[in-house]
């Protein structure tokens, strides 16, 4: 993987696709995982985006590849500010935003403070207040890997396999430093972003469950209800992490929406030069 130093003391790993002509410049959609994850959790997305788009996936300070100084917060600012610099970085002005779980949280946080630099924002099983201290009790007591194990089957839910409930909490979540997992799962736990919703001014699409063990259907209407230009589309199914789980089906909502919203924005771009 590419490496690049955002700041001093924090270089991020990342994974850049784009598989059309090379001799065009495509629009980017950069994809933001959630804790205890890397880049690879969104493997299976990159054959359906890359056609039409540029899929840049990194990984976020302290997992997978990346670096995070030794008092990273892991807070949703925090990480919110680091996608920032990520994207300078790269140069990346404006981008489509993909977001799961608490990395999605990030995403919301970002689209707050930098609402200008996004083209439209997806997020997925990402939620917007905190849930409590089990996680970061559990992971402090017994592990990342442990803590993965007990928990995968909630998570990926019953249509999951038992190859893909194997991978995910010993291949890909259970590989996580210890402190990055932890300082992750306490740094969600007095969580706050409502404040903040009415300022994402791109088109946003949010996709939970129908039995989401993580957040009710109701609760996530409510909380787009703030949102400017919201969409919720609920799925069939009992897991909060549905990127994970069904990455086809989800990957075709989002380029849908995306797709979408790139042609509101460029029929918004030649009334403006008009």
């Amino acid at each position: 993987m590419p490496v690049i130093e955002i700041r001093p003391g924090l270089v991020m790993a990342y994974e850049d696709h784009w598989f059309g002509p090379p001799w065009t410049t495509p629009e980017t959609i950069v994809m933001i995982h959630g804790n205890s994850e890397s880049a690879r959790a969104w493997s299976q997305w990159v054959p359906h985006l890359a056609g039409k788009y540029r899929v840049v996936r990194p990984d976020l300070p302290g997992f997978g590849a990346s670096s995070a100084p030794f008092d990273y917060g892991f807070t949703a600012k925090e990480l919110a500010a680091d996608i920032g610099r990520f994207l300078d970085a790269l140069g990346i002005t404006s981008c489509h935003l993909i977001g799961a779980k608490y990395g999605g949280s990030a995403c919301m946080q970002f689209g707050s403070e930098q609402p200008h630099r996004l083209r439209s924002l997806c997020l997925f099983g990402s939620p917007v207040r905190g849930s409590g201290s089990g996680n970061a009790d559990a992971i402090r007591l017994k592990g990342v890997r442990q803590w993965a194990t007990e928990t995968m089957r909630a998570r990926l839910g019953s249509a999951a396999s038992e190859a893909q409930i194997r991978w995910w909490a010993h291949e890909l979540m259970g590989k996580t430093a210890q402190a990055s997992a932890f300082g992750a799962s306490s740094a969600r736990i007095d969580m706050e972003l409502d404040a903040g919703l009415s300022r994402i001014a791109a088109p946003t699409l949010i996709v939970t469950t129908t039995e989401s063990g993580l957040q009710s259907v109701e609760a996530v209407e409510r909380y787009a209800k703030r949102f400017p230009d919201a969409r919720v589309l609920v799925l069939p199914g009992d897991s909060y992490h549905i990127a994970a789980v069904e990455p086809d089906l989800c990957a075709r909502h989002a380029l849908e929406f995306i797709e979408h919203a790139s042609r509101r924005h460029a029929t918004a771009t030649a009334g403006v030069a008009e």
